[in-house]
């Protein structure tokens, strides 16, 4: 035992060892904060332009009625031909 109380190799390479875990613990943080900046941020673009184009379609249904309606009825027509052509191919 060391009686000047002075820290012993050992104790060092422990302490080095503690700060070193500390700074990549430090930098593993920093960029997981960056990581999610940077998917907020992704997340707001693609909110933004979802919301845009739902408002095109919006306006564009209001300026067209007639037109939107048959586009309506036509998809409905072939999802319709669609899901019967599956459901009789069970059979």
């Amino acid at each position: 035992m060391n009686p000047t109380f002075t820290a012993t190799n050992g104790e060092n390479e422990v302490t080095e060892a503690t700060r070193q875990a500390e700074r990549l613990a430090d930098s593993a943080g920093d960029a997981a904060a960056k990581a999610t900046g940077a998917a907020r941020d992704r997340a707001d673009q693609a909110q933004r332009w979802a919301k845009s184009r739902w408002s095109d379609l919006q306006h564009s249904v209001e300026a067209q009625p007639y037109q939107s309606s048959l586009w309506a009825l036509g998809i409905g027509f072939a999802a319709g031909l669609l899901l019967m052509g599956l459901l009789r191919g069970r059979r």
